[in-house]
């Protein structure tokens, strides 16, 4: 049956275009394994041309799909290795250099691997990840850990265009190479910034950021903090052009940003908690975790807003050009508030929509449709403030009023409520600044000095005598995270 279906198929490609090649998509047979899928597979690959059918292989880390089926190499089928790595453009900085860095020497020498790539459902993220794998191809054996070490070092020396040595650029590319860049995560955003809870489970993948008590950072983190600190003292009192450049700080911000929505997480997760309590709430706890959780998402969104990358402005705006001077765009859902059918308010409503709810939610919903909400959320400016510190805002409220009454969070108002800020925030035409709000090292110092206190674990040192605890300045080494953690 597979082999007379790929014939047909083939046949029909190639009456179009006689050179037609079949580029087949292996993410349909991602959890393969049967006798009865190796069949199927095979008989696509004998009923076409041998040099007309490529298989993408599409493992989320690189792990190899021509492993499947006791490492039959697609049965000789030609086939690009790539790594899939991210769904919906999500932010977070992650990625196992190691891991793609055995791409594609671990393919067994009668594997017909005619090339490499990546295949993320968006590229705005982790260059690096990116840029190493298509590095891949001009090498003619892996490097060694120590290699990795000093390839990403001497990147980070080009990006920013840096002529002489700066040890805090060499520190911090050393411990983001031992931390994010020697990390796996999941394919998205799984953090608390978007999401109320912080999802947990296997889809998602659970970070390994936090302990077990949500307060003291895992060893990864504290090296991801640590890098932020030595960005921040680098670029502080320095006047060298490389640290104006936009390229260092797109990694200033991006490296602080990722601290504070880690930090996001077990703050999501613990004012969760407090609204989920199956009898009654503790107005403490609510106005402690609540609090806290929105205003850490403002910080977030104020660092943000200080680099051009991490703007909404662009991305309406970008949506909107592609409507320009056309009305006949229509939805059963916008109608009302578009009865002219201007594209332009269309395909803005159609960009809100895709970061937030991914389905539309209508005016009259008591809820958000069911699909896969806030599957491409970012961590942009605005956004975070206007939805999801919003959302967050709504359902404190909404629990301080159920606790005032003795009982538990009211879900059906809570799913109202948040499908009506779905739909403002979808439909709105609120412009968003279009240019970065704020000096980036300015407002790293400010949030790095601010949040300090969740990281002074990481450098072995007890807390002030007034009772404050304050991690070390930015650059200094107290106890290197290296050693015994």
């Amino acid at each position: 049956m597979a082999y007379r279906r790929a014939k047909a198929a083939y046949e029909g490609l190639s009456r179009t275009d006689p050179d037609a090649v079949w580029s087949y998509q292996g993410w349909q047979m991602i959890g393969w394994n049967s006798l009865d899928e190796a069949a199927t597979l095979k008989g696509f690959v004998d009923g076409t041309p041998s040099d007309k059918f490529v298989i993408i292989d599409m493992t989320t880390h690189a792990e190899g799909q021509w492993r499947q089926f006791n490492g039959s190499s697609f049965f000789g089928a030609q086939f690009v290795w790539t790594a899939l790595h991210n769904f919906g453009g999500t932010d977070g900085m992650k990625g196992d250099l190691s891991k793609v860095n055995r791409i594609p020497f671990d393919s067994p020498k009668e594997a017909n691997a005619i090339g490499i790539g990546a295949t993320p459902e968006g590229i705005d993220q982790n260059t690096i990840y990116y840029e190493y794998i298509y590095e891949q191809a001009f090498r003619d054996k892996p490097l060694t850990e120590v290699q990795i070490q000093d390839n990403v070092v001497a990147r980070a020396y080009r990006r920013y265009g840096l002529l002489v040595e700066d040890d805090d650029i060499t520190r911090a590319w050393m411990l983001l190479a031992k931390s994010a860049y020697a990390t796996d995560l999941g394919v998205q955003d799984g953090t608390g910034v978007a999401h109320l809870p912080a999802p947990t489970s296997s889809y998602w993948a659970k970070d390994p950021w936090f302990e077990d008590d949500r307060y003291t950072p895992a060893p990864t983190l504290c090296r991801i903090h640590e890098a932020w600190g030595h960005l921040i003292h680098a670029s502080e009192g320095s006047d060298l052009l490389a640290f104006d450049t936009e390229p260092f700080m797109y990694d200033l911000v991006n490296t602080g940003r990722e601290v504070l929505a880690n930090i996001a997480t077990p703050a999501s997760l613990n004012f969760s908690d407090a609204i989920s309590r199956p009898t009654v709430m503790d107005k403490d706890e609510l106005m402690r975790t609540g609090s806290f959780y929105i205003e850490l998402l403002k910080d977030i969104d104020t660092l943000v807003g200080t680099d051009s990358a991490f703007l909404l402005g662009p991305w309406i705006e970008s949506a909107r050009r592609l409507g320009e001077g056309r009305s006949d765009c229509v939805s059963s859902i916008l109608d009302k508030d578009n009865p002219s059918g201007d594209c332009q308010r269309f395909l803005e409503w159609n960009a809100r929509t895709q970061i937030t709810t991914w389905k539309p939610t209508s005016k009259e919903s008591t809820a958000i449709p069911q699909g896969p909400v806030d599957y491409a959320a970012k961590h942009w400016f605005g956004l975070i403030r206007d939805y999801y510190a919003r959302r967050a805002q709504l359902t404190l409220e909404q629990a301080v009023k159920d606790e005032a009454a003795g009982r538990p969070l009211n879900k059906t108002a809570m799913n109202h409520f948040r499908a009506q800020l779905a739909y403002a925030f979808t439909t709105s035409d609120k412009k968003y600044p279009m240019s970065p709000i704020g000096k980036a090292t300015a407002v790293s110092r400010v949030m790095y000095d601010k949040y300090a206190e969740w990281f002074v674990s990481c450098y072995g040192r007890k807390g002030d005598e007034d009772g404050s605890q304050n991690g070390p300045e930015p650059g200094v080494n107290v106890v290197a995270v290296e050693e015994g953690r």
